[in-house]
């Protein structure tokens, strides 16, 4: 072959490229490692440097669907992954669960397999409802760094898309009556995505500790209809106050408060303001029945899952997803606070209605919470 004499200014040309660039990425090496606060030589080049850079370490796992309130279909789970200063981590390995809720709180776990996060942090999932109706738990877990969203499989639901703020705000009951005659009305219902950030308002004047928002999407019944219902609520409070209340149950003749009966599973915070926390399971009217208080078990943060079960007995409580740590084996038991049961003899005759109550212990005027649907089984 004849040979062809390189173009010295083309080869040197290319030199001046490759050290620009390697100038360019020493800089670059040099700033991240700053940042990190990891030192170096100023004679250290490009290998050198590259070998102190420090290995991202997974942080967090967030598991989002829509929908947490499904009627049968399967819900479409995002998976994002993050790493411990906050940035989208690829290529993270995530075992994923479906964590089937019991009567009892321990889980009945079936794992979905190991999916890997795409370049940009996230994957999807497809994951099919329990085979028998009631709460369950999508979790993702690597190692200690676990995730997870509720949902609950049910035979009526209400998501968030749904609670507009015309029906929340018709939905309002006290006991100066129903609507625009409760006194109260809903100053904001911010929807985003699956939840909805909810302001309540109270006018002047109106009676008792107690108001309600009834979800007539969940039907109403008569105390021969109960046996065998369960009513789920997902929701969490952004108030905080001492003193303030919420839960979810039955609430039978709201027309007649004078003969007004609630059972609910609650949040509570209760005590003498100086940081003592709890969970109160309330019966109103419902007699020889009152109330408790379980000051063992204390309050974690996060969604609170509200479940008024009529099953042979009326029993309200509120489902954590953890107890304690959530990097020890997350959630190995759902926690289940209060143990009251009513039976179903003592249910007063009218009509009940699946409703959030709260309370306005000290005439507070606001009142907000984070709603993401409810149903019924």
């Amino acid at each position: 072959m004849p040979y062809t004499q390189p173009d010295l200014s083309v080869i040197l040309q290319n030199e001046m490229t490759l050290n620009s660039n390697l100038s360019v990425a020493q800089v670059r090496l040099r700033s991240i490692l700053d940042k990190e606060e990891i030192g170096y030589t100023s004679g250290d080049g490009v290998i050198p440097l590259i070998r102190k850079l420090p290995v991202p370490q997974l942080g967090s796992i967030n598991i989002y669907f829509e929908n947490m309130f499904t009627t049968g279909a399967n819900v479409n789970v995002e998976i994002t992954t993050k790493d411990t200063k906050g940035a989208l981590m690829p290529n993270a390995n995530v075992d994923m669960y479906r964590i089937d809720g019991t009567a009892w709180g321990e889980p009945i776990i079936n794992s979905l397999g190991t999916i890997t996060t795409g370049s940009n942090g996230k994957a999807t999932l497809t994951v099919s409802p329990p085979s028998q109706k009631g709460f369950f738990y999508i979790q993702g877990r690597n190692n200690n760094v676990v995730g997870g969203q509720y949902g609950v499989y049910c035979t009526t639901a209400i998501n968030a898309g749904s609670l507009t703020y015309s029906k929340l705000n018709s939905g309002l009951f006290s006991a100066n009556g129903r609507g625009s005659s409760s006194r109260f009305n809903i100053m904001e219902a911010e929807q985003d995505y699956n939840y909805v950030d909810v302001v309540l308002e109270a006018h002047s004047g109106y009676s008792g500790n107690y108001f309600g928002i009834a979800l007539s999407d969940l039907g109403t019944y008569t105390a021969s209809q109960l046996d065998g219902h369960k009513f789920y609520v997902l929701m969490s409070d952004e108030t905080g106050t001492t003193g303030r209340w919420m839960g979810f149950g039955l609430c039978v003749n709201l027309d007649d408060w004078s003969n007004l009966g609630l059972g609910l599973g609650a949040k509570y915070d209760y005590g003498d303001g100086t940081g003592t926390y709890g969970y109160r399971q309330v019966f109103e009217s419902i007699s020889p029945y009152a109330s408790s208080n379980d000051s063992d078990d204390l309050e974690p943060a996060g969604i609170k899952l509200y479940e008024t079960n009529c099953d042979w007995s009326f029993c309200p409580a509120v489902w954590d997803t953890y107890a304690g740590d959530p990097t020890a084996e997350y959630p190995d038991y759902f926690v289940k606070h209060g143990t009251w049961n009513v039976t179903m003899m003592d249910f007063k005759t009218g009509t009940y209605e699946p409703s959030i109550v709260f309370n306005f212990p000290d005439r507070y005027t606001y009142r907000g919470f984070r709603l993401y649907g409810a149903g019924v089984i």
